[in-house]
């Protein structure tokens, strides 16, 4: 038998060398991430944080190195050595631009704490936008793709397409024209509430509300939240909550509630609908489209699943409605327990009752509302697939009877039951030309809201577009699958552990991607998706891309209850002079009691049938 050439000794000294070498240069770079921070005014355990993040992502490098380092010594070609080496010089580069992103992130924590504390200060820099952050994230996945193929080489039949430089910037354009069916949707979306938003009508019909209700302000909570639930679940009524502070807080106040109580009421009235998000289209819609995508067999619609979702929003309803009011009634009998008792006297007279804030509620605006609670029962009737469920089909039989009858209305809207995107933009669309029509203040001023509203669903578009196309790049390299078949190699083993890992990896991945819809197209159509189908036709444990989605709208909504990085919850916390830590203070016991029944709703999901879960 011969000798080994090559002496273990030397293997091993090589190890030590490459891995000395990498912990030097990652040590170094993140001594200088630490060195700029410093000059970012965060306070010691923010840059602590920010440096510890920076610390586990050069030991991410350095594991994969020093794992793969035998191979890389031994088998790769020189000319491959070489590239691996100019392609692993991005590392820290990488590292630099994700410590960047949390220290900018961190600062926009830092400022909005102080922003809150004082008003009046001015506001020098804004939280990095989502869509930069995909961006960034597009490009890391593009290095990384390089280095995978570097090393492992491309597949035997050369399928897979390795992306280029310019294919970073070619990708959001592909993006666009991929998902041009869920943003037109979304942009007409945006029309049809602006729209709304200039008749007045929700605000009327909340101050009459208000007024109704007065002398029984305990009703109010659950009363509220209700309604801001009912549009979280069907249409993601989250940013379209802001105007109503103006109206809810000073009715919250001179009730004997506290602040806080204002805000729970908006914010998590609102977020817990979309929690569930039992028809929303941003996280339902957007998600399903994905899937399909991803997995063209999957056939996947909206109805999917809307049965869980259903359950998932009474259970969160009920729990946040409980919480919120007795947390009232404690404060109302003894104003001391508020966690912000000592900005009362701040807050009263920041937030007067003021009756000409409340506009009229006339009868052009009833007819608007009642339109705008048709459009919400409609798109739920619509999404359900009604033949599927309980086998009878009375809509598909009246829309026959209409293709025959009453050719010239319409023959390709669809069943009730059946609708999907171009549908829902149908209803939308109509339901926008009947308000503006009902409302009319001139052609200029309905040409100028739909323009606004489309405009105002723009960064969304945006959003989505760049997502898709960071969801094509992964698909067409073949490292989708690569990333799918290692997370199913995880959900191997039981699918009651698997979700819960899941759910836990979603509440980590929606700090970073507060997006429902990017969130949606960049993790989990074309990486959860495929994963849990791989888990599923491979090691045959059964799981629920519905119930993936359940999963991943409880995840995504409740990290947006209470992350700094969402908007909306900053910005709620900043219209109701609010402190972030008192709100925290204050709500903590509530989000844990929620990530509880998310997990214990997930487990029973997986005993469910498919007929209520999804398929």
């Amino acid at each position: 038998m011969k000798t080994q050439s090559r002496s273990p000794i030397n293997l091993i000294s090589k190890r030590i060398l490459i891995s000395s070498s990498i912990w030097t240069y990652a040590v170094l770079f993140n001594i200088l991430v630490f060195t700029v921070g410093i000059h970012t005014n965060l306070s010691h355990h923010q840059m602590i944080g920010t440096y510890v993040n920076g610390g586990i992502l050069a030991m991410f490098s350095l594991t994969w190195i020093t794992s793969n380092a035998h191979y890389i010594i031994t088998k790769i070609k020189p000319f491959n050595r070489l590239n691996l080496f100019l392609v692993m010089m991005y590392i820290p580069l990488i590292g630099l631009i994700v410590n960047f992103i949390l220290i900018r992130q961190q600062r926009a924590i830092y400022q909005q704490e102080q922003l809150v504390k004082n008003p009046h200060a001015k506001h020098k820099k804004e939280p990095m936008a989502v869509q930069l952050i995909l961006m960034i994230v597009t490009v890391i996945m593009v290095f990384v793709i390089w280095i995978f193929y570097i090393v492992h080489g491309n597949s035997a039949d050369q399928t897979n397409v390795i992306p280029g430089f310019f294919d970073i910037f070619l990708s959001p354009i592909k993006g666009f024209i991929d998902a041009a069916e869920i943003i037109v949707y979304l942009l007409i979306m945006g029309a049809f509430l602006q729209v709304i938003n200039n008749s007045k009508a929700l605000e009327a019909g909340i101050g009459r509300l208000v007024k109704k209700l007065e002398g029984k302000e305990l009703v109010i909570i659950p009363v509220m939240m209700f309604l801001f639930s009912i549009g979280g679940a069907t249409f993601g009524f989250c940013e379209e909550t802001i105007p109503f502070y103006a109206i809810v807080m000073p009715v919250v106040l001179a009730a004997g509630f506290d602040a806080i109580t204002g805000v729970t009421i908006i914010l998590f009235g609102a977020g817990l609908g979309v929690c569930a998000s039992v028809i929303n289209p941003f996280m339902i819609m957007t998600s399903v489209d994905a899937v399909n995508k991803t997995l063209p067999d999957a056939l996947l619609s909206t109805g999917d699943g809307i049965a869980f979702r259903a359950i998932i929003y009474v259970v969160f309803t009920l729990i946040g409605i409980i919480f919120t009011t007795m947390y009232a009634s404690k404060v109302r009998k003894n104003p001391r327990k508020s966690y912000v008792y000592d900005l009362h006297a701040i807050h009263k007279s920041t937030f007067k009752f003021d009756a000409t804030v409340v506009p009229e509620f006339t009868g052009k605006r009833k007819i608007t509302l009642v339109i705008f609670t048709a459009c919400f029962v409609l798109l739920i009737m619509g999404a359900i697939p009604w033949t599927d469920l309980t086998g009878w089909n009375g809509f598909d039989r009246l829309n026959q009877w209409l293709i025959v009858n009453f050719p010239f209305i319409a023959t390709g809207v669809g069943a009730v039951g059946s609708w999907y995107l171009a549908s829902f933009a149908l209803l939308f669309l109509t339901a926008t030309i009947i308000i503006g029509a009902l409302n009319w203040q001139g052609g200029n001023n309905f040409y100028q809201n739909v323009v606004a509203g489309a405009q105002s669903f723009l960064s969304i578009a945006f959003v989505i577009a760049i997502a898709r196309g960071l969801s094509l790049i992964l698909t067409s390299s073949g490292f989708a699958d690569v990333l799918a078949h290692g997370v199913a190699h995880v959900l191997r083993f039981n699918n009651i552990a698997g979700i819960i890992i899941l759910f836990f990896a979603f509440l980590l991945i929606s700090i970073f991607i507060p997006s429902t819809s990017g969130f949606a197209y960049t993790i989990y159509g074309p990486l959860i998706a495929p994963a849990m189908s791989v888990a599923t036709t491979t090691y045959h444990v059964s799981y629920s891309l519905a119930g993936g989605i359940a999963s991943a709208s409880m995840a995504n909504g409740l990290i947006n209850l209470a992350s700094p990085t969402a908007g909306v919850f900053v910005i709620g916390c900043e219209m109701a002079k609010v402190p972030l830590k008192h709100f925290y203070k204050s709500a903590w016991k509530l989000l844990t009691v929620l990530l509880i029944a998310a997990s214990v709703l997930l487990i029973l999901s997986t005993f469910l049938p498919k007929s209520i879960v999804g398929k």
